[in-house]
Order: C-alpha cells, then structure tokens, then sequence
C-alpha cells in the first residue's frame, strides 16, 4: 500500500476519527494522519501481537498503540526518554539497522517519520525483514513531494541529517526493500501529489506512507 498525505481535509478527517474512537491524538496534527494508517493496518492484528516502534523518538507512537490495546510493545531509538518502570511498552536504546533482537521476534513493525534522518536503507530494511516472522507487516513514513525539494547539510533537526523524499527516491526505497524480501501490500502506483501540508525550516512538503509485508516464500 502507498499512501501520499493530500490535504488538510484527510488531516481533519483522521484527527476526528481519533477523537471520536478515544484515541490519543499527535502533537503534531499532521501526525495523526499517519496514526490513524496504522490504526487501520492494526485493525484485525491480535492485541497480544508483538510490534515493534523502530526509531520510538518520544514514544508517541507506542502509546497510540498502547491505547489501540496492545500490550507486547518495544521500541529502539539512539536517544531515549527518561523511562518509568510502569510504562507498558519496553525500550531499548540502539541501532535500528542493527538491533539485538533475535531472528523473527516481531509480528509487526511501524517506522514514523525516521528514514529520512540519514537512515540507510538496504540496512534498515535488512534488519526490519531480519526481525520480522514470516507475513509480518512493516508500515514506513516519511517527508516527500513529487520533485526533489533540496535541504541544505546545515540543516540538522535532531543533530540528524535530513532529505525529502522525491518520488524517484521513494521507487528506489520500494526496489530496495524488495530486493531485502518484502512486497507491498498491495503494489498500487504512487498517487499525485496536491496540497503542501507541511511546512517545517522553510521547507514545503507532505508524507508519504509505505506498508510492506515480509514475504511468506
């Protein structure tokens, strides 16, 4: 499945459908368009499922999950929040494109607006297959617009290099991960992009959403 972040209007749509459900809602609203992707992924996936938050940041994503009800969640990041004993995830400070975890330990990855912090890819998407049970879902974000939008090197959110994805880059990541053993979900084109809806160190851009399965061959 590919999907391109439209307009504000899909913002507002996925932000209410969170309200609506109890759910918690991004800090940054764009966010909550990539939230409520993965919601919809997880739909039918067993609450005791073990998911993984590759590149967990402040653990957003692994209380959204934790909210959706489920309750086998780790997440790995190089920097990690101060952390509670009571929290109901794990966290492991490393390498997400070299874990410790052991061969298909997970059901279920998600990624969230990392790859485009100087993420290489064939080892991201190595590790991802390499941690992942056979037909485990991988779902990716990402920065993107249709033609390159330069940032400059100076640029470092994070202390992290950073790129937009073009849409040829994008195809380069897709190939990538397939020569690594995933498929996407469904193998649609990349939709047009239209309204610009983030803007972020005076650039102008959207996301773009990947799910991929581990092949099951």
């Amino acid at each position: 499945m590919i999907e391109v972040l439209q307009s504000w209007l899909d913002i507002g749509k996925a932000t209410l459908s969170l309200q609506r459900q109890g759910l918690p809602t991004h800090i940054t609203v764009q966010k909550n368009w990539d939230q409520f992707l993965l919601a919809q992924e997880l739909l039918h996936t067993p609450n005791s499922s073990a998911i993984l938050d590759l590149g967990c940041g402040d653990c957003c994503t692994l209380k959204f999950l934790a909210a959706l009800g489920f309750t086998d969640l780790s997440g790995i990041d190089l920097h990690l929040p101060q952390a509670s004993s009571t929290l109901p995830y794990k966290l492991y400070q490393g390498d997400l494109m070299n874990t410790s975890f052991t061969e298909q330990s997970f059901d279920g990855a998600v990624s969230i607006s990392v790859i485009e912090h100087g993420v290489d890819l064939k080892a991201f998407f190595h590790e991802a297959h390499r941690i992942l049970k056979p037909g485990g879902m991988l779902l990716v974000t990402t920065d993107y617009w249709e033609d390159k939008v330069e940032v400059a090197s100076s640029i470092r959110p994070f202390r992290l290099s950073w790129q937009i994805f073009s849409k040829a880059e994008i195809e380069e990541a897709i190939a990538i991960a397939q020569t690594c053993g995933f498929e996407l979900k469904q193998n649609t084109a990349i939709p047009p992009c239209t309204d610009k809806t983030v803007t972020w160190y005076d650039r102008d851009y959207t996301f773009i959403a990947l799910t991929f399965r581990k092949s099951t061959s």
